[in-house]
């Protein structure tokens, strides 16, 4: 299936320091996981780091069809992507993403690069990458 394209009206939008809230599910019988994550959008897919440790990471496992929700209420914009996650622990990944999540939601990232890596292999940290099938967006 091909990506699923976000209209460039979004990516300013989008490149805001908000949260995405990531909707994993958990069966027919439980409610769909959700927890708000700092993202970033690079134009075709959406990059998160978690920890293994999560019980994101763990269902993740199960089933890779995600939902993710950006949504500002105040603006009344919101875009809302289905999709299927991939998750991947290359030193490169995880060094590029802190730095990128750095960059968008506080002062950057600090050190070296394999001082950061240090401290995010001791958070257990992955990369997860969201390739958007379906999107929706609105502005109001």
């Amino acid at each position: 299936m091909p990506p699923a394209a976000i209209p460039r009206a979004f990516e300013a939008f989008l490149a805001e320091p908000r949260n995405a809230v990531l909707c994993i599910g958990r069966g027919a019988e439980r409610p769909p996981h959700a927890t708000p994550v700092w993202f970033v959008y690079d134009g075709a897919r959406f990059r998160i780091s978690i920890t293994r440790t999560r019980v994101k990471y763990r269902l993740l496992q199960q089933t890779p069809h995600v939902t993710l929700v950006i949504d500002d209420t105040l603006g009344n914009r919101s875009v809302i992507i289905e999709g299927c996650a991939s998750v991947e622990d290359g030193d490169g990944a995880l060094v590029a993403l802190a730095r990128a999540l750095g960059d968008k939601y506080a002062d950057g990232e600090s050190g070296t690069d394999a001082e950061v890596l240090r401290r995010l292999r001791a958070e257990q940290r992955v990369v997860v990458t969201v390739e958007p099938e379906h999107a929706l967006t609105w502005s109001g």
